[in-house]
């Protein structure tokens, strides 16, 4: 039986718009599916590591980063801070981390950080000697603020960005050490074993994994979106975005009422109960000693 000719290859629909071609969707879908790929592997999806650090206990670990966390906010010396960052990535991959998971984490830091970090070179924000002049005009003042006769980047300003940078990154690695390498449910966990209240622990346990599927649905709404028509006007796309927002929010929403109802028809009551618990041990507490050895090394450097 021969196939209508409308639904043949290369036949457009009657009485529907061409769909997008080429490099333009091919580009739009891999892109979107390399976003939420790499956000749901930074959500949890990274898997357990096989190293000495699957085997520490969530505490400990917990206990240690903070603590590097905390001096790395103090320190003020660059190669202190990049000490700190290169600390952090042999020890993950010493731990059997993923390579590509701590790529993607630090991935964030020349988006993000540069951001935050480029303000602080210019010289309305830092005075000093001008490195590279970018704009020249009138000097002046508005109330009790002045401003100089050109935009440059200064010496010190870099050198503040620099470290603005380098902390940045220290601190991300070692999120990522600790998140790389621990459960969701231990880390969870190792947060009521430090004093965190049970409703944090469970708030941050839950939005993790309901972010995760928010993304995946989103991603199935655009690529149906995207594999079903072409280009409209700028209103239709307007009102497509206002639905699609409206869809995703009732399913996600049935989701949680779903799974509330579940969970309250089998007892929860508010605590999470796992069925192995952590013990300290002689590896924790050479972990434990090394970070606090690190931490005070990090804020008096």
């Amino acid at each position: 039986m021969d196939l209508p000719e409308w639904i043949q290859p290369g036949i457009v629909p009657p009485g529907r718009p061409a769909p997008p071609s080429g490099a333009a969707s091919r580009t739009a879908r891999r892109t979107l599916g390399r976003i939420v790929r790499a956000s749901a592997l930074l959500l949890g999806g990274g898997g357990t590591p096989e190293g000495f650090l699957a085997g520490l206990d969530a505490r400990a670990k917990l206990l240690g980063v903070l603590s590097l966390l905390v001096a790395s906010t103090f320190a003020s010396r660059p190669e202190s801070l990049a000490a700190a960052a290169g600390a952090a990535w042999v020890v993950a991959l010493a731990g059997g981390v993923s390579p590509r998971r701590l790529f993607l984490m630090l991935s964030f830091v020349p988006l993000f950080g540069l951001a935050l970090a480029l303000p602080a070179a210019l010289s309305p924000v830092t005075p000093g000697q001008p490195l590279l002049v970018l704009l020249r005009y009138p000097a002046g003042s508005w109330g009790p603020w002045r401003w100089p006769a050109d935009l440059s980047i200064t010496a010190g300003g870099l050198y503040v960005a620099l470290r603005l940078l380098l902390r940045t990154a220290a601190c991300l690695s070692l999120a990522a050490l600790l998140t790389a390498s621990t459960p969701a449910s231990a880390l969870w966990r190792a947060l009521r074993g430090v004093g965190a209240p049970a409703v944090f622990s469970m708030t941050a346990g839950m939005m993790a994994r309901y972010l995760e599927l928010l993304l995946r649905a989103a991603e199935e709404v655009h690529l149906a979106k995207i594999s079903r028509g072409g280009a409209k006007g700028a209103g239709f796309e307007r009102a497509w975005a206002a639905a699609s927002l409206g869809e995703i929010y009732q399913k996600t929403r049935r989701l949680a009422d779903e799974v509330t109802r579940a969970m309250v028809s089998r007892g929860f009551t508010g605590e999470a109960r796992l069925l192995e618990d952590g013990r300290f041990g002689a590896g924790e507490v050479l972990f434990l000693l090394a970070s606090l050895a690190g931490a005070v090394a990090l804020a008096l450097g």
